[in-house]
């Protein structure tokens, strides 16, 4: 089980091109993948992106790739021999017409605008791609093992509320056994109450039974039982299981409702509202899961 958020580095270097790239992964329903690329790297992109949809299954995803400037970034040196000449003339009349002596040293001239250039470096496609690819697949692993360590606290948290939910399903089937003499005794003391009335004893035990029926949670127990028993084994998948998850904590809390709205004691209420409670809050986590 992992996670969806985590963050990732990772670098590379190849022929004097360094670049570095970083993964910060959030919380989404989808995939939703953010690519941010020097201009020298932005035909890269697709090639990334799908990189990306390769390692990752769900949850928004931000990659911003770096380069280097201090890096080896040039192949040649161009001067700039007219533009240095007119610089040393011009250095030449400003000292005359001050009436001072001196010349421009070769370190000051080297330093004026434009008088040195650096070429760039052409790299081939090939060559800045696997480059690209290195350093994202370094960010992707270090993402990855942070996504894992938050997944297992997860994995924990899952386990600890199923349990409490486990305990109070056992609790419920006690209760579900008692809800025929509970309805039988319900019924009787509403006709005590009316004086003078006559009972057809065939038809009460009908009403009973009906009574009964209506207020039976054996099946909501058995379902929301075999739900938990599938959500022990999602916990325990490799793959992505976020979404499965999901559907299964949103099936679990439509038994523990209809189990609350056929409550006929304040114990299967309350236990009822316990079950909500726990599935509520692995509802919630389950948000985070991918």
């Amino acid at each position: 089980m992992r996670s969806m958020t985590g963050y990732g580095r990772g670098q590379s270097s190849r022929e004097g091109l360094n670049l570095t790239a970083e993964i910060k992964t959030v919380n989404h329903r989808y995939l939703d993948i953010s690519v941010r690329l020097p201009k020298s790297l932005l035909s890269l992109e697709v090639p990334l992106r799908k990189r990306l949809a390769e390692r990752f299954a769900r949850g928004r995803i931000d990659l911003s790739i770096t380069q280097d400037a201090s890096g080896a970034q040039a192949a040649l040196v161009s001067a700039n021999l007219p533009l240095a000449h007119e610089y040393a003339q011009a250095a030449q009349q400003v000292a005359a017409a001050a009436g001072v002596k001196g010349s421009l040293k070769l370190n000051t001239l080297l330093t004026l605008p434009e008088v040195l250039t650096l070429l760039p470096l052409d790299l081939e496609a090939d060559t800045m791609l696997e480059a690209a690819l290195e350093a994202l697949n370094e960010a992707c692993d270090a993402a990855e093992a942070d996504r894992a360590r938050e997944g297992e606290q997860l994995r924990f948290f899952f386990n600890e509320h199923i349990a409490r939910l486990d305990e109070t399903l056992l609790l419920l089937a006690d209760e579900a056994k008692k809800q025929p003499l509970l309805a039988r005794e319900k019924l009787e003391k509403r006709l005590s109450t009316i004086p003078d009335i006559q009972v057809d004893q065939q038809r009460l035990a009908q009403e009973i039974a009906l009574f009964a029926d209506r207020c039976d949670i054996t099946e909501e127990i058995t379902r929301l039982k075999a739900h938990t028993a599938q959500m022990k084994e999602l916990l325990l998948r490799q793959q992505p299981s976020g979404r499965d998850m999901d559907f299964l904590a949103q099936e679990m809390n439509r038994e523990a409702n209809t189990i609350c709205s056929k409550s006929s004691s304040l114990e299967v209420t309350r236990c009822g509202l316990i079950c909500k409670s726990e599935i509520d809050k692995i509802r919630e986590q389950i948000q985070n899961v991918e």
